[in-house]
């Protein structure tokens, strides 16, 4: 019966990972970051949704996966081509944070391995179980739904339309795509964390020591991410983006002491949280000195009386190489 069950699982992983492309999404893109370390990637979903970087690493007593992704067809994607790599369980599900695009996905890998250890940081878990869901409600209830309402709207008059407008396949294509994310949220089953730590959780599996670390409270207050020091493996969750770090609602100064924690790693390769996997610290250093003009700047002119408004418009002309540094001069 237990292996019916898991073969009745795998089938479901299969289906949803064939849905992806069904609804015209691709499964996440593969990519080799060392001997046994992958790294996924998603395409954005429509105009709507995102997805952040999953982590596998192989060992030779299981797998360790780093971010859940952001939807459960995304995570069944990878689980499915973590299986055609290696016949081990995932035995450990690590969250770097509460955004959902970094662990909605989680219910695939419980559901898959019951057994499995999902770690977050400790404070971590506890905004995953209330301030998480009810920040995220209001998008999921009605902002999406009202947005998508609207491009149904422009979709049925471009279809009355004669000549019907060049740009309608278009529309139709970016329509599913949103409406597929929608109803990926919707259905969630929030999987939260069955083992949390405070500062630091040492993971010893087979061949690999995984240090998963939280330094301060920076992008939440609870942010996870990894180092492999045999490896010299950085991987940082949204600690770290390539090329453009997001904040929302975050803590500037724990931010900055923990980016300067993680530049005194030995890290020879750091993966982001979303984007690109890096070979050296350049993108983390600008980082670094742009926190450090922002704060050094916003407090003195602060203590000056100056809003927010008259700073930035004091501020932003002193950040010109800095910004040519990130985004090598692309307006995009």
């Amino acid at each position: 019966m237990k292996n019916r069950r898991r073969t009745g699982f795998f089938l479901v992983v299969a289906l949803l990972s064939a849905a992806l492309t069904a609804e015209g999404h691709p499964p996440p893109q593969k990519i080799l970051v060392a001997e046994g370390i992958y790294l996924f990637r998603t395409a954005p979903y429509g105009d709507v949704g995102l997805d952040g970087n999953s982590i596998v690493i192989l060992t030779r007593e299981g797998v360790l996966v780093f971010d859940s992704n952001g939807t459960p067809a995304a995570a069944a994607a990878v689980l499915a081509e973590i299986r055609r790599m290696t016949s081990q369980p995932v035995r450990y599900l690590v969250n770097s944070h509460w955004h959902w695009d970094h662990w909605y996905g989680a219910e695939v890998y419980k559901q898959a391995f019951p057994d499995i250890q999902i770690i977050t940081q400790e404070k971590t878990r506890q905004m995953m179980m209330g301030p998480a869901l009810e920040f995220n409600r209001p998008g999921i209830e009605s902002d999406l739904p009202n947005y998508i309402a609207s491009i149904e709207k422009r979709v049925a008059k471009d279809e009355a339309t004669n000549p019907t407008p060049a740009e309608l396949p278009k529309l139709k294509a970016l329509l599913e795509e949103d409406r597929f994310f929608l109803e990926q949220k919707k259905n969630v089953h929030h999987t939260f964390a069955n083992m949390t730590y405070l500062n630091e959780m040492n993971i010893y599996m087979g061949e690999r020591e995984i240090q998963v670390l939280h330094y301060d409270r920076a992008v939440t207050p609870g942010d996870s991410f990894l180092y492999l020091p045999k490896e010299k493996i950085l991987i940082t969750g949204d600690l770290l983006v390539n090329p453009i770090s997001y904040a929302l609602s975050c803590y500037p100064s724990g931010w900055l002491k923990t980016l300067e924690k993680m530049d005194a790693l030995d890290a020879t390769i750091i993966v982001p949280g979303h984007g690109e996997v890096l070979h050296d610290k350049e993108l983390l250093h600008v980082t670094m000195d742009v926190f450090r003009v922002l704060l050094r700047q916003g407090n003195s002119d602060k203590e000056k009386g100056l809003d927010p408004d008259q700073t930035r418009k004091l501020i932003m002309p002193g950040l010109h190489n800095l910004m040519v540094k990130v985004t090598h001069d692309d307006p995009g």
